[in-house]
């Protein structure tokens, strides 16, 4: 697993049998996900909790990497969180990611 991780494989960790829901595991690579990492907030599954990088972070990396699926998760995720979201930390992301105009789409969808 080490030498996948280290060769840039991404390693995705689900239920047996399933594709969602996953975790993904690598190692970082860039200043997002360095960012992923310091900015951190507490997931609950079950009775545990787990890292994961902040939501607005999310949504503006899955309009960055346009995919339908990538961009459908993000509609999802804004959709569901959307009174939960700062705004300004949305926003700031979008802009590093230069995805203002697909973040404008989806305020609108």
């Amino acid at each position: 697993m080490y030498e996948m991780l280290e060769n840039g494989d991404n390693i995705w960790v689900a239920p047996d049998d399933e594709i969602t829901p996953h975790i993904e595991v690598k190692f970082v690579r860039d200043e997002f996900d360095r960012a992923s990492l310091a900015n951190s907030i507490q997931a609950r599954i079950g009775e545990a909790t787990i890292p994961i990088s902040p939501l607005e972070l999310q949504i503006a990396y899955k309009l960055h990497l346009g995919t339908q699926k990538d961009v459908e998760d993000a509609v999802h995720l804004y959709a569901l969180f959307e009174k939960s979201l700062s705004a300004p930390q949305l926003e700031t992301w979008v802009t590093r990611l230069d995805v203002e105009s697909e973040y404008e789409r989806l305020k609108r969808s």
